[in-house]
């Protein structure tokens, strides 16, 4: 086996680990990354300002992550999960659905758009970042499909729909310096949501 096979192999039992000590080493790490982002959203996020934030050593990020697109990814994933609960919760308390996934577009939207040179670089490439990313919302729209009772279309198709489309668009707005704010981005992207999560 080489030795890429071999760290990839390290990285993904990492990311499945129950062992709490790889867990907090994992979560410093991505602890550190949004903390430097908070920071200064402009300025380059490092490897060695992300360890040296997180009190790691380099191969400890290595053994987690590979590379930065990988940790971005994990921390636009975490965000955007806890967002998504937060919907769930709301849903469950009798909010609209409409209104509620419109406040979680908007704050993912404004996260995004607060870590504009980023993020919109990343979701740009069109590469192992993009990519994890849909993967990502495709899997949390599939969850919130499963909890509806009664759905309008084929959850694969629509999850994909969700997850592919709302990548592209960010992508587009973040990348083309859009004019239209995150507010205004949320409603154009409710306009044209399935209505499993609009009704």
């Amino acid at each position: 086996m080489n030795d890429d096979r071999k760290q990839e192999d390290l990285r993904a039992r990492r990311a499945d680990s129950t062992d709490r000590r790889v867990l907090r080493t994992r979560q410093k790490l991505v602890d550190a990354y949004r903390d430097l982002l908070d920071e200064n959203a402009a300025a380059p996020v490092t490897v060695s300002a992300v360890v040296r934030r997180a009190g790691v050593t380099r191969s400890s990020f290595y053994a987690h992550f590979s590379g930065l697109s990988d940790l971005a990814a994990v921390a636009l994933t975490e965000f955007s999960e806890a967002m998504t609960e937060l919907a769930r919760i709301a849903v469950r308390e009798g909010g609209h659905k409409r209104e509620v996934n419109e406040r979680l577009l908007v704050s993912l939207a404004q996260f995004l758009a607060d870590r504009r040179e980023i993020y919109g670089e990343l979701l740009s490439r069109r590469d192992e970042y993009a990519h994890a990313v849909t993967t990502a919302l495709v899997e949390q729209s599939l969850a919130t499909l499963r909890t509806r009772a009664h759905l309008h279309a084929d959850p694969q198709v629509t999850a994909r729909y969700i997850g592919g489309g709302l990548v592209a668009v960010l992508s587009w707005w973040l990348e083309a310096g859009q004019d239209r704010t995150a507010e205004e981005l949320a409603r154009a992207l409710i306009a044209v949501t399935p209505p499993d999560f609009t009704l």
